[in-house]
């Protein structure tokens, strides 16, 4: 069964998730930060399971991946469940990373 569904953080940053599962078990996700920047949305942090293993990959301003993390101690019901958590709780640090890395100190 696939499913998505946004969780808001602020007026300008959101959780874009999408997921399937089979059995109750998570197959597949994507779990992005999505921030709000001067009226246009960027990924910034994007955790999701290509490559069959869990990571999270840190995203320029193209969208390119910079830095990739993998979780492949975990299973994709864990990393989706981590992947959510993480973002909320480190919304504004990713976002104000994100701006001072790759958009410049203009935009802060």
């Amino acid at each position: 069964m696939d499913e998505q569904f946004t969780i808001e953080i602020t007026d300008n940053d959101f959780i874009a998730v999408q997921f399937r599962t089979d059995k109750g078990n998570v197959v597949r996700f994507v779990a992005r930060l999505v921030c709000v920047i001067h009226g246009k949305r960027y990924d910034v942090i994007r955790y999701d399971t290509a490559h069959n293993c869990p990571h999270k990959d840190m995203l320029d301003a193209t969208g390119q991946v910079r830095d990739k993390i993998w979780y492949s101690y975990l299973n994709n019901n864990q990393a989706l469940t981590m992947a959510i958590q993480d973002i909320k709780a480190n919304c504004e640090a990713y976002r104000e990373r994100f701006i001072t890395k790759w958009l410049g100190p203009n935009l802060q």
